[in-house]
Order: structure tokens, then sequence, then C-alpha cells
């Protein structure tokens, strides 16, 4: 069992603010860029992965793991490895974007 970061988000975020989300990840992300694998920020998700072969690290602007209205749980296992500090600045941005996604303190 290895490390886990967690959050709970609206199924739809703003495609305003998400765009602003995006491009900040983007700027946060390209300082990490060794330690990353297909990486995208767009209007629609910001993804990437951690080298060699972590888990995705992935967040839509629209979850496609509907909960029928209920707020989405999403995690990413990132085990500690060098892209976790990638993964929790990106959660970081998220939460002063989206004030209203809960992000738990990892244990």
């Amino acid at each position: 069992m290895g490390f886990t970061r967690y959050w709970v988000r609206p199924r739809e975020l703003d495609a305003e603010r998400f765009r602003a989300f995006a491009d900040a990840c983007n700027d946060v992300c390209a300082e990490r860029a060794e330690d990353l694998a297909g990486a995208a920020f767009t209007a629609e998700e910001v993804r990437f992965q951690g080298n060699p072969g972590c888990e995705m690290f992935l967040i839509e602007r629209v979850s496609t793991r509907d909960r029928h209205g209920a707020p989405v749980f999403e995690f990413c296992k990132t085990q500690r490895l060098p892209y976790d500090t990638a993964v929790a600045r990106c959660l970081r941005i998220l939460k002063d974007h989206f004030p209203e996604v809960d992000i738990p303190d990892p244990a």
C-alpha cells in the first residue's frame, strides 16, 4: 500500500476558473518536467504521470465519475515518488481556484 492523495469535488467545475487552474498547473509543472510523462494542461483536463509508470494524476473539468449529483471522490497513488510534489502543488492550486473542493491533509 503506497502513499495516496485524495480530494472530493463537484462533478462539474467552472470553465473559466478551470482554464486558469490548468494554466497555473502548467507553469508549476514546467519546473518538474523531468519527473512527468504524458502531461496535458487543457481547458478540459489536467493530467500527468510520474516516471517510471506511476499512477496518472487526472482532474477533468467535468468528471466522468458521475455520482448522480453527489460530490465526486478522486485520488492518485503517488507513493511519494518525485512527481508527488507536482501533484501536491496542483491540488493546492485546485483549492485556490475552487474553494468548494475538499482536500484532506495526507496521513
